[in-house]
C-alpha cells in the first residue's frame, strides 16, 4: 500500500503532455525583479490561467491551484510516470496531511480540511481518516499502515506523535521518506533531485543546530553531502567549518544566523540543476522541472501577500529566482 492515489490505464501519450506542460511553462513568472519593482506586485502580475488569485486575502486561493495543477498533472500519466515522480509528489502530501491535522486539532480559522484535500493526490482511505476519525493517534496510525517507506509505521507513529508532538512527526516521517526514496532506484533525474532535497533539509538542520545550539537529531541518509562532513561541521561550535562546507555547496558564503534565509538559495540552486536536465530527451526532467517552478512560484506569491510591509530588498533575499 502506498499514500498516493493510483490512477489506472497508460495516461495520455507522453509526446501530448509534453506539449501541455510546454505550453504552460510560457504562464510562470519569468522576472522577479520586474515583479519586486512594480508599485503592487501582486496585482500587477502577468495574467495566467492556471494560477488562482489570493482568496479574501489570504493565500488559499494560491496554493489550491497549485494543488489543482499537480492534480491535472498527475492525472494525465500512466501508472509508470506516476512511479517515477512519486518522490516528488509524496514529501509534498505529508506536508498536506499535517496541515489538515493542524486545522482539525487547533479548530484554526482558515481553510476546511475539505478544501485542503479537494485535489490532494492522498490516496481514499488516508483522505477518509483526515475527515471522519477524531482520535488524533488513531489518525497517524491508519496513515501509518498505508506507508510502503516505513513498515510497522502504524504501531509507533501515535508514540512519536505523543511525545514529540506535531512538528516532531512530520519531521520523522519526512525524514523518514527522503531517506527511503534516497536509497531506491530511481530514474537519473529524479534521484538527482530527491538527493539535492536531502541536501537541502541537512543544511538547514545543520544552520539550526548551530544557531540555536540544539543536540543532533540525525541528518537524512542519501544526500550529496556526505554525513561524516554534517556531523563533524554540527560539532564545530564556531561555525567555520558549516560556512566552508555550505560555501561549496552554494558557490557563496551564506550566513548560518538564519536557517530559514538557506532555503531559497538552496532552493534557487536546485533549480538551475532542474532547468539543465530539463533539456534531456526522454521528458522527465522536463515536467520535473515545470513542478519545481511552479512549486516556487506558489512559495514566492505567497511571501509577497504575507510579507507586504516589507522592504523589497528583504523581500528579495528569501525569494526564490
Amino acid at each position: 500500500m502506498g499514500l498516493l492515489t493510483e490512477h489506472g490505464g497508460n495516461g495520455v501519450p507522453l509526446p501530448y503532455l509534453l506539449a501541455r506542460i510546454a505550453g504552460r511553462r510560457a504562464y510562470l513568472v519569468a522576472d522577479w525583479p520586474q515583479v519586486l519593482a512594480a508599485a503592487e506586485p501582486l496585482a500587477d502580475l502577468p495574467p495566467s490561467p492556471y494560477r488562482l488569485a489570493p482568496e479574501g486575502g489570504t493565500d488559499a486561493g494560491l496554493w489550491s491551484g497549485l494543488q489543482r495543477e499537480f492534480a491535472w498533472i498527475h492525472h494525465q500519466m500512466g501508472r509508470g510516470l506516476q512511479t517515477i515522480f512519486e518522490p516528488f509528489f509524496l514529501p509534498l502530501e505529508l506536508r498536506t496531511l499535517f496541515m489538515v491535522l493542524r486545522l482539525r486539532s487547533r479548530g484554526e480559522e482558515g481553510p476546511t480540511p475539505a478544501s485542503v484535500l479537494r485535489f490532494s493526490l492522498l490516496c481514499s482511505p488516508v483522505k477518509r481518516l483526515l475527515l471522519e476519525e477524531t482520535d488524533l493517534p488513531a489518525i497517524m496510525a491508519g496513515v501509518g499502515a498505508n506507508m510502503d517507506f516505513w513498515p510497522g509505521a502504524g504501531r509507533v507513529l501515535p508514540g512519536i506523535l505523543q511525545q514529540q508532538g506535531m512538528v516532531g512527526c512530520e519531521k520523522r516521517l519526512v525524514d523518514a521518506c527522503l531517506g527511503h526514496t534516497a536509497g531506491s532506484r530511481l530514474h537519473p533525474a529524479v534521484a538527482l533531485f530527491v538527493t539535492r532535497l536531502v541536501d537541502l533539509e541537512n543544511i538547514v538542520l545543520l544552520a539550526k543546530i548551530l544557531r540555536w545550539r540544539m543536540a543532533e537529531h540525525g541528518f537524512i541518509k542519501g544526500g550529496n553531502i556526505p554525513e561524516a562532513h554534517l556531523r563533524e561541521a554540527a560539532r564545530d561550535l564556531d561555525g567555520g567549518q558549516a560556512r566552508r562546507l555550505i560555501g561549496r555547496v552554494l558557490g557563496v558564503e551564506a550566513d548560518l544566523a538564519s536557517a530559514a534565509g538557506l532555503v531559497p538559495l538552496m532552493a534557487a540552486r536546485l533549480g538551475r540543476i532542474l532547468r539543465r536536465q530539463g533539456q534531456e530527451p526522454d521528458g522527465v526532467g522536463l515536467i520535473l522541472d515545470y513542478l519545481w517552478r511552479r512549486l516556487t512560484e506558489t512559495r514566492n506569491l505567497s511571501l509577497l501577500l504575507h510579507g507586504a510591509d516589507l522592504d523589497r530588498l528583504t523581500l528579495e533575499k528569501e525569494m526564490v529566482s
